[in-house]
């Protein structure tokens, strides 16, 4: 398509199509009236004139009253032919063109049962008044009837059709950028929830760490310079994996990079490290395995880790001073996890508004497992973990 012809066809979409249909049936009342008295005999001209008149109103309204206007038109046809006019005075060149566009109209506008039974009945009624007139009229019958309305109607109810399926594709398009928008807001807030539980399980751990032995470092700094130094050692160690994992966090901002690409990711061959690290924190921790560890998915060994992470974290906040103890139980099906220790025990409480509990919960949730937590009657804190190796849920 051209400039020029697109150009056009934008702005005729502008353009108020019912002042298009008055000026249309006012120029069909000019060509019919100037027909009818300047050519038609001074006796027979008022029946025409008035049929213009009520016509030119029908082609003005065709797109609000489309089978109002053609009902109007055939009444006003069959009165005419009743009081003896051989076509009801709808007749000569000027009532082609006004006649076509009403049921165009019908065709177009009108919803298509009832559009369908006033075409019938249009047709009745022109047979009717064709048989009255007699003579050519009716000879001519079939051809007019095609191509007078039902070569209209059938253009006009293609054209609806063509309306109504643009309709539904564009509705169907609406629904599906919606959808796909939902999907996408979900999805960041998935990844925001998924970031915040990763800072708040690694950088709390972290920072858990670096307090202490900075605090720890400061009381015996006059003292004890070795231990201070040993305790800042540690608070350097803590800090710097502290940066590494927000980098590697942060990297999802990095032109869509996948962070966890960016480093490997620790499981449960790593606890040992982690163990370190609490007992360095001044958290004195114990490790038991039992049955043989099993072959996991790296998602999974990643969610066992952050588990007991998190739990010990919260032990050192919360319980100290405490001892702590890690079981790792290897089963058939399942891997199962203990952390436990012996300290006041309020972690429950004190991170029920936070992410800690609730973090280690959905993990779990992630891979079908369950977490349980509470009090332990001897005193202090246990947090278990059950993992099943499989991906069916456990009950």
């Amino acid at each position: 398509m051209s400039f020029w012809a697109r150009k056009l066809v934008a702005r005729s979409r502008g353009i108020d199509r019912v002042r298009v249909d008055q000026l249309i049936g006012l120029l069909v009342l000019i060509a019919i009236e100037l027909d009818t008295w300047l050519g038609a005999p001074s006796e027979g001209r008022a029946l025409p004139a008035l049929a213009g008149v009520v016509l030119s109103l029908a082609v003005a309204v065709r797109r609000r009253w489309p089978l109002g206007g053609i009902l109007v038109v055939l009444a006003a046809w069959t009165v005419g032919t009743a009081l003896g006019g051989s076509s009801g005075g709808l007749q000569g060149a000027p009532v082609v063109v006004p006649i076509t566009l009403l049921f165009y109209g019908g065709g177009a506008f009108a919803p298509q049962r009832r559009s369908s039974w006033v075409l019938g009945l249009a047709v009745v009624v022109i047979s009717v008044n064709s048989l009255v007139a007699g003579g050519r009229q009716a000879a001519n019958l079939p051809a007019t009837a095609l191509l007078g309305l039902l070569l209209p109607y059938a253009l006009g109810a293609m054209v609806r059709a063509r309306a109504a399926r643009e309709r539904a594709y564009r509705a169907q398009a609406e629904r599906l950028d919606a959808g796909r928008d939902l999907g996408a807001r979900a999805a960041v807030h998935e990844e925001r929830a998924r970031i915040a539980r990763e800072l708040h399980d690694v950088i709390a751990h972290s920072v858990s760490v670096m307090v202490i032995q900075a605090g720890g470092a400061r009381l015996v700094l006059s003292t004890d310079p070795a231990r201070a130094e040993a305790s800042l050692r540690s608070v350097e160690r803590a800090g710097r994996d502290a940066l590494a994992e927000m980098r590697r966090l942060l990297g999802v901002l990095d032109a869509g990079k996948d962070p966890r690409a960016l480093a490997p990711q620790p499981g449960l061959a790593d606890i040992h490290d982690l163990l370190s690290r609490a007992r360095a924190s001044g958290l004195p921790t114990e490790l038991r395995v039992d049955g043989e560890p099993a072959t996991v998915s790296p998602a999974l060994d990643l969610c066992a880790y952050r588990i007991v992470q998190e739990a010990l974290t919260n032990a050192i906040k919360h319980a100290a001073p405490a001892r702590a103890e890690v079981r790792v139980s290897w089963g058939r099906g399942a891997v199962e996890l203990e952390i436990s220790d012996d300290g006041r025990g309020p972690g429950a409480v004190a991170t029920a508004g936070g992410h800690g509990l609730a973090g280690m919960r959905e993990r779990a949730a992630l891979h079908g497992g369950r977490i349980e937590s509470g009090a332990r009657d001897s005193g202090g804190f246990v947090v278990r973990a059950l993992l099943p190796l499989a991906r069916e849920p456990v009950r």
